[in-house]
């Protein structure tokens, strides 16, 4: 048997965790597992980082496809693991730009099923007769399941959700590409695929897989179609970390038994590190900063910084942007870095840090751009990483931990998982402990600050609704998400919750240094014993071998 991981992002044309995840799981499964492994991939023609990659042609084959053929070359490329790309004749397919989901929702969708119906005619000339178990990651993935969704003795699949995007689809719609509706009754590609996958269905945390079952935004806003079919068959496999230990190690080995000035002094060379790329940088429309990089202070201040794409449904750049107003109109004293990717909404969507950077010269930048020069020294300088995202199947907190700063975070998903909530600090609430108590116990070292809205709010899930239905206005004049969002209690709550966490750290940080780096070393202690990648192919490999 061979193992075939099925994905529609990888490194060579990422968007989010899953591009981070196939290039290190599918390797520590071989290794595990003793079978060979490989990676099965559109080409996305359209991305830079794909197009220029080298690669060596395998063979061609036809797809029947919307009532004719089409015909797909099959490239591959070796990293630890081959990975196996499918390029269709027509450039109509796979022509994301910024990323693989950079097109309409409808071309997606058909190019998702374009590529299902791909996948086992590609593993035929990779290895013509062998038995395959595939591994499907998310539902542009899944659809590789429809494809032979009446064909006898069709190939092992499993699913893993990064997320709980799915996407509806007719019979109609189904049947006119080639697809016989009939052998996988359903609504949407998920609920049509999950019904004929083996079991469990994974998810790439132990709390994500509870969330989404029990989650008010999972269950009655993003995925209520999928609740009946997922129940007991979902099953939490912990990612691991996404970058390796970057703490100076005779730093760290003297901050382990109390002695915390190497540390102190090693974050202090970061942060002038990036003060030192600031001075360096010169915005235009290629590198468009958002605030005044004369006026921004340059003091000795808590840095908080958060960084990643901006999805305006998840990541809550504006829960930031909204508690930042909220503790530095209150007086509070710290320095704000923003690193957004820009998301579908491009540049644009982020009107609201532009008004924050511009109302708080001093205390707020914004690169909404990849500043490479500054951003490893302002993560690894900062004083706290923050993480207020709406939902979060596993997280990067443990890219804060491992690079040298603490984590703040809502207290969802793998955000509970890798942060131990500080007991002691205001922002630990009901709320919080009731979340954390499953992962947590009583005693167990803190190593940073978790924070949650009330449970129980009367308009919490029209304001969920609300927030998913993103309808505000992108223009200049407009109003701008974080004013639309802030009519809403529960993003009200929210960003008071988030603004009680800043003020805990900010106060941990500024008159007791000792208890933040305890914080800090036991953080990366916390990541390095609890998540691993070895252990997350281990369990996979224990249920699908």
């Amino acid at each position: 048997m061979n193992i075939a991981f099925v994905s529609y992002e990888t490194p060579f044309a990422p968007c989010g965790g899953i591009a981070a995840v196939m290039g290190r799981l599918p390797a520590r499964v071989q290794a595990t597992s003793h079978l060979e492994t490989i990676v099965v991939t559109p080409f996305h023609h359209a991305i830079e980082k794909m197009a220029a990659l080298g690669r060596s042609h395998e063979g061609t084959f036809g797809v029947p496809f919307e009532g004719r053929t089409v015909v797909c070359h099959l490239y591959r490329h070796d990293l630890q693991v081959p990975f196996y790309f499918v390029l269709p004749e027509s450039r109509d397919y796979f022509a994301g730009k910024r990323h693989p989901y950079d097109i309409s929702g409808d071309d997606l969708l058909r190019d998702a099923l374009l590529f299902g119906a791909a996948v086992p005619r590609a593993l035929s000339v990779i290895n013509p007769g062998k038995r395959w178990t595939l591994l499907l990651q998310d539902w542009e993935a899944a659809t590789a399941i429809l494809a032979t969704a009446d064909t006898a003795g069709r190939t092992r699949a499993f699913v893993t959700l990064h997320n709980s995007y799915d996407a509806n689809i007719s019979d109609e719609r189904l049947s006119s590409l080639g697809f016989n509706p009939a052998a996988c009754p359903g609504d949407t590609v998920l609920q049509r695929a999950l019904r004929l996958s083996e079991l469990p269905i994974c998810t790439v945390s132990e709390q994500f897989a509870r969330d989404l079952t029990e989650d008010v935004l999972q269950t009655q806003v993003l995925a209520p179609q999928l609740q009946l079919t997922l129940g007991p068959r979902l099953v939490g496999i912990d990612n691991g970390p996404f970058v390796d230990l970057a703490v100076d190690p005779p730093a760290l080995a003297a901050a382990e038994i109390g002695d915390f000035t190497r540390l102190a002094r090693w974050k202090a060379d970061q942060r002038q590190s990036f003060l030192t790329a600031l001075d360096g940088l010169k915005p235009g429309s290629e590198q468009p900063v958002l605030g005044d990089l004369k006026t921004f202070a340059r003091d000795d201040a808590p840095w908080f910084v958060m960084a990643g794409r901006d999805d305006t449904r998840q990541k809550g750049y504006d829960v930031l942007a909204a508690a930042a107003e909220l503790f530095l109109e209150g007086g509070g004293k710290a320095r704000f870095l923003f690193f957004p990717i820009p998301g579908d909404e491009g540049l644009e969507g982020l009107q609201f840090l532009r008004k924050l950077a511009a109302k708080f010269p001093q205390s707020v930048l914004a690169f909404p751009f990849l500043f490479r020069e500054g951003f490893v020294g302002a993560l690894r300088g900062a004083t706290c990483g923050v993480m207020p995202s709406l939902y979060e199947p596993f997280g990067m907190a443990n890219e804060f931990y491992l690079n040298g700063t603490i984590g703040i975070g809502r207290a969802t998903g793998g955000i509970i998982q890798q942060i131990v909530p500080f007991r002691s600090a205001a922002s630990f609430g009901k709320s919080v402990e009731s979340r954390a108590a499953r992962r947590h116990a009583a005693d167990a070292l803190p190593t940073g600050f978790l924070f949650c809205e009330p449970d129980g709010l009367p308009s919490e899930v029209d304001d969920w609704r609300a927030i998913n239905a993103a309808g505000y206005d992108r223009t200049p004049e407009g109003i701008d998400r974080v004013e639309h969002r802030n009519r809403l209690p529960l993003f009200q709550s929210m960003a008071a919750e988030l603004n009680q966490a800043l003020l805990d750290a900010a106060t941990v940080a500024t008159t007791d240094p000792q208890l933040y780096f305890r914080l800090l070393v036991a953080g990366i202690s916390h990541i390095q014993r609890n998540f691993s990648w070895d252990r997350a192919a281990l369990d996979y490999v224990r249920h699908i071998v």
